[in-house]
């Protein structure tokens, strides 16, 4: 039996691969240009390749749900769900991205808010708590904006994607200091270790940066 982990919450795409006890066999990531993800299932399938192994040979896949990009997750969890159609012996399940990050990390403490650059001087917050070694999500979720940093208060330490570090130091500024955590690349294993045999959340429980909102259409010019 292998296990797979796989997230694409963002422009890098990360894929791992483990075998049933855990031991991780590869553990890679891949910068995708922007609105073009046509090389992905190729770059996963030659991964898989170098170590002997293809798509049907994974029995257990662990999919990065968010926070993250709306079309990057539709696309991950759709990706994998149509690998596992049909195929009674394949169990699926959807991880937190940011439980990840904090695993990616290598933090400890018990209460973590993963930060994401929400743009127009916003951050887009995600609670995390330690629960038997694994971080899970808690019931804390809000965009922050600089009037509303005292929240950051009850959290013991803060991760976030490499690429908003400059972002989120100049919103948040002293309130986060020395206890933000910046990740370069997610590592896509710590999926598939994350809260061993919770198979509760599915690949349609996806969690979007921002959610879909509904915008009236334009109405065409006249000529």
């Amino acid at each position: 039996m292998l296990r797979a982990g796989f997230d694409y919450s963002w422009s890098e795409a990360s894929f791992a691969l483990a075998d049933e006890n855990g031991t991780v066999i590869f553990d890679e990531f891949i910068q995708l240009p922007p609105r073009n993800a046509s090389g992905l299932p190729s770059w996963m399938e030659e991964c898989l390749k170098k170590h002997g192994a293809v798509f049907n040979d994974i029995t257990e896949w662990s999919v990065g749900i968010g926070p993250g990009s709306f079309t990057g997750l539709r696309l991950a969890s759709s990706f994998v769900m149509g690998l596992a159609f049909r195929r009674e012996n394949v169990r699926c399940r959807g991880i937190s991205t940011a439980s990840a990050l904090a695993a990616t990390a290598g933090l400890e403490a018990q209460r973590v808010l993963a930060l994401f650059d929400g743009r127009r001087d916003e951050l887009l917050a995600f609670g995390l708590g330690n629960r038997n070694g694994s971080y899970e999500p808690d019931s804390f979720h809000a965009v922050l904006g600089k009037d509303s940093l005292n929240a950051l208060s009850d959290f013991e330490a803060f991760v976030c994607l490499a690429k908003d570090e400059a972002q989120i130091r100049r919103i948040a500024g002293g309130a986060v200091e020395e206890k933000l955590n910046p990740v370069e690349h997610l590592k896509a294993s710590k999926l598939i270790l994350a809260s061993p045999g919770d198979f509760n959340t599915t690949l349609k429980d996806l969690v979007y940066l921002r959610p879909a909102v509904f915008v009236e259409p334009r109405i065409p010019r006249q000529l």
